[in-house]
């Protein structure tokens, strides 16, 4: 009997993962140890990634329908620029090409420079400027001379932040795959703006410019020779996160001018206030920081532990994307680990069929993936205006740029993110402004893409610039987020635009750690993006501060079903309706929550000018014909928008879902979606699993199926990434 197993399982591993070898596929093979005299053959193989690229043009333009493997040897292949696969690149639906690392061996595509150990040097044997002054830590600092291995372009530190578009980092600093961070005050935390330390909060009658704080004489006496100090916070709004460059410090009035504004002013009125100073070569004084002299090509930094002859340490240098896939479809890339560009890991435009799998996304400056065209970024600071455009009209590839503010004037922007292209069991770490931008399918037609993201994992995604920068930004129509893992972010996870994507199975853990006004999942401000379903997930512990949602439908968002998820702590307010229409919450359970379900009509008081003749609803409607097909046929329910008084909301649905410990079910009005009839309300165990293990599967007897007839059992157990 054991034979038996053996053999099936044999069959079976076998089935999953053919020979190298085998005549499943046409092999090349790359490695770093080899010559410019190759044919890539396992024994002789290529030295590089484009020889590989010529030899699979050659051989798919006589074998279109045969698939080849191309096997990346251990390594880390430092790129000095895209590697790029065009329409000549192309698989088939039977001869798909994949890219993916030697099994058993580890492969690094980096968009970075190596340091070697023997680089690095003691600050108290060299001569030390000024700034450092002698100081108590100089002895744990270390030098590297970057001109010296001719390492000269250093990038640019950029404002980022709310508002404003996505830039590339400037040059990081990473050890061990540890991102180091640049030197800072306070160490670690923010300082508190009070209301006396603000002298010019910069702004008047709606119109904003640089203001100026308060701040401590002896620090900036200090900091006086200083250049190009920045400075990072929430000035006004918790969701409003801005990094500003300082213009001017005064050290004998105590006085720290910007020159760059703030949308909404300075305010030192509430308990996220908060900022802090980096970029100071003076505060280079804590393991972890790192600062670079611009001027004489010099990297100062302060180890985590004393530097081995083992260590990995590596800067970031790409601006482009590691690899760049255009108009290439049926390719899949696998097993390797993208790192260290200053912009974007993956990008991808007018492509089907094509799989990223495996891999793991690190520190990188801007996205790991990115599916779909941006939009160029504007030089004007402001809010986006519907009804008067000053975005720029410019699809640009390779960037996102200021696409996410461009979908506010045009919300029928086609991204060219092609069709059914999937991001499977991937991990994305330490990036910089989220994690994937997700784009594809038309939404004047309706025409869904089929793009997906399936069992990733997002940690840390966010780390320098996160305002509406989430680990996954969706948009267009007809994608999918399934079966991920989203860790501890400082604001929100998912960032929905579009129509009819999908939202299922994922976990949403510690979402909204710093942040107010927020949702975990947050969509809004577009009655016309019916269709999305958020179905089987499990959001727990959203929210640290201020007001805290785990699912938002911010400012007349319509026609969605939240469907089957379990909300354990979820927010100050699990789901939060502002305002919006035929929206249907059945068959959850929320378990803890301060507020369960609040619905409010806002478009009766202070947002009653987006429901007025030629006010933003009707310019977004239009925009995508909403009296006319597909979406009359789609959607009947908006024909009768602005007929049926848009300031009430209406038809707004809450059967079947379930109240567990909740202090209040409901805050709003019955007329708008009554929350307490067909509902559950109870203190009681209604029958999980291991509810203290947060194990909210449901027993077969549970009590919930006698008390709520028509209550349908959650697969808890099938939520969340299976590896």
């Amino acid at each position: 009997m054991k034979q038996l197993q053996l053999l099936i399982i044999f069959y079976l591993l076998g089935s999953l993962y053919p020979p190298i070898g085998s005549a499943a596929a046409k092999e090349f093979f790359v490695s770093l140890e080899s010559n410019s005299r190759n044919l890539g053959t396992r024994d002789n193989p290529f030295c590089s990634l484009r020889d590989a690229q010529l030899a699979v043009r050659k051989y798919k333009a006589k074998h279109p329908e045969k698939p080849v493997t191309v096997w990346l040897r251990k390594g880390v292949y430092e790129l000095s620029g895209s590697f790029e696969l065009n329409k000549y690149d192309s698989g088939t639906p039977t001869g798909r090409i994949t890219y993916t690392a030697y099994p058993g061996e580890a492969v690094t595509l980096m968009g970075g420079r190596m340091i070697s150990v023997p680089s690095v040097r003691n600050c108290s044997d060299t001569p030390l400027p000024d700034k450092l002054n002698g100081g108590q830590v100089v002895d744990k600092l270390k030098v590297v001379d970057l001109a010296a291995l001719g390492i000269t372009d250093y990038g640019q530190l950029q404002p980022t932040g709310f508002r404003r578009p996505y830039v590339n980092a400037a040059m990081e600093l990473f050890i061990n795959g540890r991102p180091f961070q640049l030197a800072r005050y306070p160490n670690s935390g923010m300082l508190q703006i009070t209301p006396d330390a603000v002298i010019d909060d910069g702004i008047t009658d709606h119109t904003f410019y640089p203001g100026s704080l308060r701040f401590d004489k002896e620090k900036l006496t200090k900091w006086s020779k200083a250049r190009d100090i920045f400075t990072c916070g929430n000035y006004k709004y918790a969701w409003a996160t801005d990094q500003l460059r300082v213009k001017r410090i005064d050290p004998v009035k105590g006085e720290v001018s910007f020159a760059d504004a703030h949308m909404f002013g300075i305010s030192g009125d509430h308990e996220w206030n908060q900022y802090y100073f980096f970029n100071l070569l003076e505060e280079l004084d804590s393991p972890g920081e790192y600062y670079i002299d611009r001027i004489n090509g010099l990297l100062y930094f302060y180890p985590y532990d004393d530097i081995s002859p083992t260590d990995s340490l590596y800067v970031s240098v790409l601006e482009t994307p590691l690899i760049a896939i255009k108009g290439a479809n049926y390719i899949s890339i696998e097993n390797i680990v993208v790192e260290a560009g200053r912009g974007i890991g993956v990008y991808m435009e007018e492509t089907n069929e094509n799989v990223i799998q495996n891999c793991i996304f690190r520190n990188l400056g801007v996205l790991g993936v990115c599916v779909g065209k941006g939009s160029r970024s504007t030089t004007i600071y402001g809010h986006p205006d519907e009804q008067h455009p000053f975005l720029p009209q410019e699809k640009i590839s390779e960037a996102v740029g200021s696409l996410y503010d461009y979908l506010y004037e045009n919300p029928v922007f086609v991204r060219d993110g092609g069709k059914n292209n999937g991001i499977v069991n991937c991990e994305f770490q330490n990036i910089g402004c989220g994690g994937v931008s997700l784009g594809g399918g038309n939404r004047l037609t309706l025409e869904k893409a089929g793009n997906y993201i399936r069992q990733c994992e997002f940690t840390n995604c966010g780390r320098l610039d996160y305002s509406y920068k989430a680990p996954v930004n969706i948009d267009g129509v007809g994608n999918l987020i399934q079966h991920c893992q989203f860790n501890t972010c400082p604001a929100t996870a998912i960032y929905i635009h579009g129509n009819e994507h999908v939202i299922e199975y994922n976990v949403i853990e510690r979402a909204c750690t710093f942040m107010d006004d927020q949702g975990a999942v947050y969509l809004g401000r577009d009655p016309s993006e019916f269709g999305n379903i958020i179905r089987y997930n499990f959001f727990k512990e959203i929210g640290n501060i201020g007001t805290t949602v785990a699912v938002y439908y911010d400012d007349g968002a319509s026609g969605t079903l939240l469907y089957g998820n379990v909300f354990y702590k979820a927010g100050t307010r699990s789901v939060l309706i502002g305002g919006g229409h035929y929206n249907t919450v059945e068959n959850n359970i929320f378990i803890q929550s301060p507020v369960a379900i609040h619905l409010d009509n806002r478009f009766a008081s202070w947002a009653k000018n987006s429901i007025v003749a030629g006010g933003i609803f009707e310019v977004r409607l239009n925009a995508v014909n909403y009296l006319k097909p597909p979406y009359v046929n789609r959607y009947p329910e908006l024909t009768n928008f602005f007929k049926d008084n848009p300031a009430v909301p209406k038809e707004n649905v809450f059967r079947n879902n379930v109240f567990v410990h909740v202090q209040r079910v409901y805050d709003g009005k019955k007329e708008w979606g009554p929350a307490e009839n067909e509902n559950y309300i109870t203190n009681q165990d209604i029958g999980f699993e291991n509810d203290t293990a947060l194990n909210f599967n449901l027993k077969a007897d549970a009590l919930i199926f006698r008390k709520l007839p028509d209550f349908k059992s959650i697969p808890f157990y099938a939520i969340g990434r299976k590896r």
